[in-house]
Parts: C-alpha cells; sequence; structure tokens
C-alpha cells in the first residue's frame, strides 16, 4: 500500500513539475546548462543522453516519419495521376471504338492496362455469383474461366447488359473482399454503355 501511496505521490508531483516547466516558458534559457546536465535514458542504447541530445533524437524521429509520409503521399498522387490518364486514354479507346468488337475490344485491353492485371473477360450472359477476393474462395464457374496462376478476382455484373466484366491477377492482394466497390461500379457503367452504343 505505500509503494502504491509513494508512486501515486510521484506522479503527482512530476504532473507539478511539468505544468510549472510548461508555464514557466523561459526557465532553460536562464538555466541553460541543464540542458546538458540532466541525463536521460537513451532509447537506442544503454548510455545516458543529455537533454539536448534526447530533443535532437525526437527530432529525428519526427523528421523521418513526417519524410516517410510526404513521400507515401507523393507516391499515392503519382499513383493517381497514371490511374486518371489510363482511365482517359480507356475512355477516348471506347468512344473511338465503331462496333461491338472494337469495343469489347476496347474495353479489356484498357482495363487490363488500368488495373495491371493479366486476364480481362467479357463474359456473356450472368451466370456468374459477383464477386470480388481470393480465387480460393470463388465459385467453381469462375475459378474454370481463370488461367492457372490466378490468386484474386473480380466478377462485376454490367448494368442493363446481359453480360458480366472478370478481372483476374497474379497477385493475390490485388483484389480483395474489403475493397471498395464503387470505382468498379463505375467502369462497369462506363462499359455497359459503350456496348449499349455499339449494339444500337
Amino acid at each position: 500500500m505505500t509503494q502504491e501511496k509513494n508512486a501515486q505521490d510521484q506522479i503527482e508531483q512530476e504532473a507539478l513539475v511539468a505544468e510549472w516547466l510548461k508555464a514557466t516558458p523561459g526557465f532553460f534559457e536562464r538555466h541553460a546548462n541543464l540542458l546538458a546536465e540532466i541525463q536521460l535514458k537513451n532509447p537506442h542504447g544503454d548510455r545516458a543522453i543529455s537533454l539536448q541530445e534526447r530533443q535532437l533524437s525526437v527530432l529525428r524521429e519526427q523528421n523521418h516519419t513526417l519524410n516517410q509520409r510526404l513521400s507515401a503521399m507523393l507516391h499515392f498522387g503519382s499513383q493517381n495521376d497514371k490511374t486518371q490518364g489510363q482511365m482517359i486514354a480507356w475512355l477516348k479507346s471506347l468512344l473511338l471504338a465503331k462496333t461491338e468488337a472494337e469495343v469489347r475490344e476496347a474495353i479489356t485491353a484498357g482495363l487490363g492496362a488500368i488495373f495491371a492485371v493479366e486476364l480481362v473477360k467479357l463474359v456473356d450472359g450472368k451466370n456468374l455469383p459477383n464477386f470480388c477476393g481470393p480465387v480460393a474462395q470463388a465459385d467453381d464457374a469462375c475459378k474454370a474461366l481463370l488461367e492457372e496462376a490466378s490468386q484474386s478476382l473480380v466478377v462485376i455484373d454490367l448494368p442493363n447488359i446481359d453480360a458480366q466484366l472478370l478481372l483476374a491477377s497474379t497477385v493475390l492482394e490485388k483484389f480483395t473482399a474489403d475493397m471498395g466497390r464503387f470505382y468498379l461500379d463505375q467502369i462497369a457503367e462506363l462499359a455497359a454503355a459503350s456496348m449499349t452504343r455499339a449494339q444500337g
């Protein structure tokens, strides 16, 4: 019980010290020598380091984390720009396609490039269950249309068209059960509109 009380007292005292230091911003300016004299445990080793060194270490770590985040943002931004460019090229090819055969070719070739997948098929009829995830969990009818190396796939209906779109990848993480379907639904609508125009 005494140890618990001592620990609680220390926590309260430390909180008071912390509040006092925050309320007295000029303290370390007036006592600059303390920055070098106060010794802290080095998080990356056993030797003690000064408060100044610890602050520098924290700043370096924060800077490293920020650089990683910035790099990730730039990477995603670059990927988004690339995908947008591919989407525009795909839409252009759909608009230029005159016959149904040309539209089908534009749909499959363009989506293969956008998603960087090895297999894109337009399947006549709506006999396959809509699916997004690993091949191992897919319906046998879907598996029958795939290549041996396929690991993940998407099957999506084309609205107002008696056809389905199938995309398959050799990468297991390419299509997952929890990925958003909004982008895929938009693609299906664009593909269906192009086929309807060609058939009309």
